[in-house]
């Protein structure tokens, strides 16, 4: 944690100071997410969870080629589960771990042709709301509820971010990243009906996203 921060304060002091010199463009993006959660549970189904990603953006002139992209992002991330019991009849469990961040981004670009760069840099998140929605049947009564899982989180998530984006008429952009968290979005294993919820699990996302430069 202490080690991101300070990856992330000094990106932060370099673009200041270049910024007295060369043009800043200040501009707004949104995309779709598509994320997952690490885990390790062979009798458990999983998919991914699609989400909304907005926010606010300034790419900042470094060198030649180089630029620097910090970025301020409301992001919809989390992850889908389903079991359902072989042994029992109508017996199955749906969930939905709904996880919202603040995430802030800072990506150094490179220009390989015009308008077009490869990415990479850290990001920290901070969790704004940690839910499970979750519905479990057993032997035909259903059950259905919403569990908050702030009280369990980390409440920080530290990350990297590998990207492609494209720059077109100076004004408009998209570009598409990866996200690899490697810190635990939960503190502590969750019982009671909530299985699926481990202390090993890690972000994962997939972003499209769309934007527009102002200046």
């Amino acid at each position: 944690m202490k080690k991101s921060m300070l990856v992330l304060c000094t990106l932060f002091m370099c673009a200041a100071v270049t910024a007295q010199t060369e043009k800043v463009k200040l501009g707004v993006k949104a995309g779709l997410n598509i994320s997952n959660l690490t885990f390790d549970e062979n009798a458990v189904n999983s998919s991914s969870r699609t989400g909304f990603a907005a926010g606010l953006m300034a790419e900042i002139p470094l060198a030649k080629n180089f630029a620097i992209q910090p970025e301020l992002l409301y992001s919809q991330q989390g992850m889908k589960f389903s079991y359902s019991d072989p042994d029992v009849t109508n017996s199955d469990y749906k969930s939905t771990v709904k996880l919202n961040y603040l995430n802030i981004p800072v990506m150094l670009k490179y220009y390989v042709a015009k308008g077009f760069s490869l990415q990479a840099g850290p990001q920290i998140g901070i969790l704004l709301k940690a839910n499970n929605e979750y519905q479990d049947n057993f032997l035909g009564y259903e059950n259905r509820e919403t569990l908050n899982l702030s009280d369990y989180s980390t409440g920080i998530d530290t990350a990297v971010n590998f990207g492609l984006g494209y720059q077109f008429q100076n004004k408009f952009y998209a570009d598409a990243r990866y996200t690899i968290s490697y810190s635990n979005v939960f503190k502590d294993a969750i019982s009671s009906g909530n299985y699926v919820i481990n202390s090993d699990m890690k972000n994962r996302v997939f972003q499209v996203t769309l934007g527009y430069f102002f200046n």
